[in-house]
């Protein structure tokens, strides 16, 4: 029992546990960003060999989520799924399909076998071929037992800009509408969330709850280090934005010191 010898030692007991309980408060605040930091990055891998992947991934073990592109997947084929799952890493495995929706379900119900965690298709390939692609992930998956992947929408892609969008494309509305009406035809497909470049997501998250993933390409630590990218935005702005997850590649992979490159991004996320 506790016994206090005056009002004094009462109220100075209550302020140590008070300041006892804020303290562990505020750690468990910080562990759970952490843990929530490393859950929204996903490295993208595309122009590594198998070799040079498990070598980066050695230096950032921190890393949770790789994306696996089409680069990677041609040169490795579906051993290098294998491999990275052998690492325990989460599987984005964006290939982008586009095609007529019987061949989308073909290839959707296949890599979907392969117990992968997100696939990409177009959103521009219409209606029937999300729904299809959607049905046949789950079929695909279940089929041998595994996890059923998230599917997302591609909207437009990061390396447009607005002229090069209207002019190759002979499109009279902006960027941001062509977004918004794919990412409603991903939705309504029943589609787990769409991709699309930092500049849109607020507009967005507006309008879908957090459980319909907005994931981001384009993101660079340094805004004036465009590359092949366009609509690009730093880390904490995309994610204050309301992204669910930043697929981020050369800003880590080609960095002199690629976990300090991390560590300094899961920082600015983490910052208010």
């Amino acid at each position: 029992d506790l016994v206090f010898n005056s009002k004094n030692d009462l109220e100075g007991k209550i302020l140590q546990i008070g300041k006892k309980i804020i303290k562990r408060f505020e750690n468990w605040k910080l562990m759970n960003k952490r843990f929530n930091s490393e859950d929204k990055i996903i490295l993208a891998i595309d122009g590594l060999d198998v070799s040079q992947a498990k070598l980066l991934l050695e230096k950032c073990p921190n890393i949770k989520w790789v994306k696996v592109g089409l680069e990677l997947f041609v040169r490795e084929g579906p051993r290098v799924i294998e491999i990275l799952k052998g690492l325990n890493k989460k599987i984005f495995l964006d290939l982008k399909f586009h095609d007529i929706p019987n061949t989308m379900r073909a290839a959707c119900f296949q890599v979907s076998k392969l117990g992968v965690d997100i696939i990409s298709i177009h959103a521009s390939a219409g209606l029937k071929a999300l729904k299809d692609s959607k049905k046949a992930s789950l079929e695909g998956a279940t089929s041998v037992s595994v996890k059923p992947p998230f599917v997302v929408g591609i909207t437009v892609l990061t390396s447009f800009s607005l002229k090069d969008f209207q002019t190759d494309l002979d499109r009279n509305n902006s960027i941001e509408e062509n977004v918004l009406r794919l990412a409603k035809l991903s939705f309504d497909a029943g589609l787990d969330g769409c991709v699309c470049s930092p500049w849109e997501v607020k507009m967005l998250r507006s309008i879908y709850k957090n459980n319909f993933e907005l994931i981001t390409p384009g993101i660079r630590l340094n805004i004036d280090s465009k590359d092949d990218q366009n609509r690009i935005m730093t880390p904490h702005e995309a994610i204050d934005n309301g992204a669910s997850k930043l697929v981020i590649g050369r800003s880590i992979s080609k960095a002199i010191d690629p976990n300090k490159a991390l560590i300094e991004i899961f920082k600015s996320i983490d910052s208010d």
